[in-house]
């Protein structure tokens, strides 16, 4: 992506900061660290960059429902499947399922509004390698090192290709609903089947 032609490079210094401050919340501050990146990427971009929720890609609800529970069905089985066969499945946990749940949705929907919905909005969008758009590579690139700064874990890096296809959701359904559902199923998945 040519930085040049992005409206603004401001997100990026955005980007730093928020990574930094939820690196140190979670390192060090873990029982308000989701209050605190809720406000650092919902938060700001609404209440202080003024971004209207459309603009965040708050639209089109019924197609990214559709969008996102069909890519669910469609990939998240092919991962369980595979990773049954070389990774760890851990049983469901009798107490605190719901818990999860819950967690996990509200982490799907700060990230993705604010790697999807926010970093889209500031970047000048086109094609880049067959589906994958410029922004969906840039945007899918800060998510894993974001990943990895916070997590203190280069292996965070493979979050990459999950985002990449999160992105392609944002983009065919216009909505950035589609990207928090399979992100939310994921990451529900991953706690219990992992490879």
């Amino acid at each position: 992506m040519n930085l040049k032609r992005c409206k603004s490079r401001s997100f990026l210094k955005f980007y730093f900061v928020v990574i930094v401050v939820s690196a140190i919340t979670v390192r060090f501050f873990k029982e308000y660290s989701a209050m605190i990146n809720f406000f650092l990427m919902v938060g700001i971009p609404i209440l202080i960059l003024k971004k209207a929720p459309e603009e965040l890609g708050y639209k089109n609800f019924f197609r990214g429902l559709i969008w996102g529970v069909g890519a669910s069905l469609l990939i998240l089985p092919l991962y369980v499947l595979v990773c049954s066969k070389i990774g760890n499945i851990s049983l469901l946990p009798s107490k605190g399922f719901l818990n999860i749940v819950l967690f996990y949705l509200t982490v799907a929907v700060v990230e993705e509004t604010f790697f999807r919905g926010y970093l889209y909005s500031e970047m000048e969008n086109e094609p880049f390698i067959g589906p994958i758009s410029k922004a969906n590579f840039a945007s899918s690139f800060l998510f894993a090192t974001a990943h990895v700064l916070i997590y203190y874990n280069p292996v965070m890096f493979k979050v990459f290709f999950p985002s990449l296809i999160m992105g392609y959701l944002y983009e065919g359904s216009g909505s950035i609903l589609a990207p928090i559902i399979f992100h939310w199923i994921s990451d529900v998945i991953y706690q219990f089947v992992y490879c």
